[in-house]
């Protein structure tokens, strides 16, 4: 399962508990992979590497 998705169902599982610090968080990753995605600098679907340097830079 893909990071893209893993974040997808934490989503839901957090809006259905009402957990707002943690669907703060997994928006914003969302936003940064779906920003990534659409900037061009990736050709097709974002590797593991990829997707890990996205949070590595999103957590500094």
């Amino acid at each position: 399962m893909s990071l893209e998705q893993q974040v997808n169902d934490g989503i839901k599982m957090a809006m259905k508990a009402k957990n707002e610090p943690e669907l703060r968080g997994l928006r914003a990753i969302k936003a940064a992979i779906l920003l990534a995605k659409t900037s061009g600098d990736f050709k097709g679907e974002l590797t593991q590497a990829d997707e890990m340097k996205l949070l590595q830079k999103l957590v500094k």
